[in-house]
Order: structure tokens, then sequence, then C-alpha cells
């Protein structure tokens, strides 16, 4: 798993992250979850699923206003595979 998530963002924003697996997903599909080490500053669904076939699927990453620079740890999992993406969220 490979995820991409914009390393900066303006409190009250959203953006868009993406899995991408290193193979093409099962028939199935597969699911990957996703966390945020601040959920009252960035919000990302819990799960994202990449298609059958597909290599990658992209999530919604938002954030709230916030008066001081925050951050938040974004975590997408599957099986044990974990990555990590630190998204800085800044005063608009």
């Amino acid at each position: 798993i490979i995820q991409k998530v914009n390393t900066c963002l303006a409190g009250g924003a959203t953006s868009i992250g993406t899995v991408t697996l290193t193979a093409p997903a099962p028939s199935a599909g597969l699911v990957v979850k996703l966390s945020s080490s601040n959920p009252n500053h960035a919000k990302v669904p819990a799960t994202v699923t990449v298609p059958s076939g597909s290599s990658s699927a992209s999530f919604s990453v938002t954030t709230v206003k916030v008066n001081r620079k925050a951050s938040a740890t974004i975590t997408a999992s599957h099986s044990s595979v974990k990555k990590t993406a630190l998204l800085t969220i800044t005063r608009q």
C-alpha cells in the first residue's frame, strides 16, 4: 500500500488522498482501513475500496478551521501493511 495525502492543508478545506496498491486488487476488490490520529481536525472515511483490477482508490480528507497550526497522521492499512502520512493543518 502506498498512500498519498497533501502534506499541508488550510483548515476548513477538503483534499483528496490516494491509496495505491503494488498490484491490482483481486476480483472482489480490496478494502483498506483509514484513520486519522486527530479526527477533531482532520476527518477521513473509515475505509476505501480499491475496485477489482484497479491499483488505486481516492478518498476525501476534510479539515476544520483551526486557530493555530495542528497536525494529523493519516493511516492506511490492510492486513499487516500500514502506511502513514503526516498532514499539517494551517490557519486559513
